[in-house]
């Protein structure tokens, strides 16, 4: 009997005919820490996703869930994007329902206008919830592009990556958590992670998360 995960993270079991489940069982449970090995290690490399032509069935990631998006004709100059809970929509003009890199172009423009706007609003509410807690007071939050980081505090205000608004909520708030602890402690010490513990007890595995899923945040 043997056992192999692709890319994808399927577990197949190869057996003989004459396994019975019991049997299947036996060998799951006596190699589980090598499947546990060896997921972690295929979703350590997880990479981006493939480049997205946005067309109507892939999907869209926002805190933290994936949504169908459908595009739709419709009399409009350029791309228009909304969302109802459920389902993506973007309305586009004839012109640019084919898959041409001019019309795939402004169509993710549009789309990142959407989050950027949807991150703009919602980041620095989220983020604003933890300040009086940590003792600070009038500190800028902001929400933008950055180099390489998903967020940043300096000179008290604290920048955070607009794409932090694909990632689950409960992420948002351990990045948002992590800068504005640096409003007490600049620099990584145990004094500082104890106060981020503070707030968030189980940082260690939401910044495990960021890790591993950190290059899976992209539209």
């Amino acid at each position: 009997m043997s056992l192999s995960i692709d890319e994808s993270l399927e577990l197949t079991v190869t057996a003989p005919m004459s396994a019975t489940t019991a049997d299947v069982e036996s060998v799951l449970d006596s190699r589980q820490e090598w499947i546990l090995e060896k997921l972690y290690g295929l979703k350590a490399q997880e990479g981006p996703p493939y480049p997205k032509e946005y067309l109507s069935g892939e999907k869209l990631q926002y805190r933290g869930r994936h949504y169908p998006l459908e595009v739709v004709e419709a009399d409009v100059p350029q791309p228009e994007l909304s969302f109802d809970d459920q389902t993506f929509w973007l309305r586009v003009h004839r012109f640019d329902a084919d898959g041409d890199k001019i019309s795939v172009r402004r169509k993710r423009q549009t789309i990142v206008d959407w989050f950027v706007k949807r991150a703009e609003a919602e980041l620095p509410e989220r983020a604003s919830r933890f300040e009086a807690r940590l003792g600070l007071e009038e500190t800028d939050i902001e929400v933008g592009e950055l180099d390489g980081r998903w967020g940043e505090y300096s000179s008290g205000t604290v920048r955070l990556h607009w794409r932090l608004v694909l990632a689950p909520v409960r992420i948002q708030d351990y990045v948002a958590v992590h800068e504005l602890s640096h409003g007490v402690h600049a620099d990584h010490t145990d004094a500082f992670w104890n106060t981020v513990g503070s707030l968030i007890p189980d940082y260690e595995s939401r910044r495990e998360w960021l890790r591993l899923n950190g290059k899976t945040l992209q539209i």
